[in-house]
């Protein structure tokens, strides 16, 4: 999470009002980046460990309150829905508006081990003739990159600064 996380929890409400849902509240966490290849986004692992205990407890206090009958509306006000289109969705539009084709692999770095194909969700990345091969569908979840042990990819940065899954959390 580099400058704003975004507004999730008010872009998810209103998704499943436009299909019938009755939205009772909402939970906006601050959560750590996957970005890993632009320095300026990365914190360093103890304070990545500590966002993550924050949301453990925020997550623990909206269960209590929506036991309680007054579940947290965290994340759906109107501040938090200009916040996320001036903030996040706006900036982002031209990046997200089709697949990016930006991945870069570093073919010698890269030791053809597959493990990012199978973690991309959209079938981006093949093994193909001892290479991997990217395929344009990228929409910048950095699951690849973050699971390259040799750190052969990236896609903004031109190198990857630092790699976390969420096991490095508990």
């Amino acid at each position: 999470m580099g400058l704003f996380s975004g507004d999730g929890a008010g872009v998810s409400a209103r998704l499943f009002k436009r299909y019938g849902a009755q939205v009772w509240g909402g939970l906006h966490l601050k959560m750590p980046d996957c970005i890993c290849d632009v320095k300026a986004l990365k914190r360093t692992p103890v304070q990545n460990k500590q966002i993550v205990i924050q949301a453990e407890e925020c997550i623990k206090s909206a269960v209590c309150n929506l036991k309680n009958g007054t579940p947290t509306k965290d994340g759906l006000g109107l501040s938090c829905h200009i916040a996320g289109l001036l903030g996040q969705r706006l900036w982002f539009y031209r990046k997200t508006q089709e697949y990016s084709d930006k991945i870069q692999i570093d073919t010698g770095a890269c030791i053809k081990c597959g493990k990012c194909a199978l973690v991309c969700p959209m079938n981006n990345l093949s093994l193909s003739e001892d290479k991997i091969i990217a395929d344009g569908r990228c929409t910048l979840c950095y699951r690849c990159v973050n699971q390259c042990s040799k750190k052969a990819i990236t896609i903004l940065g031109k190198q990857v600064i630092f790699q976390h899954s969420v096991y490095d959390f508990h």
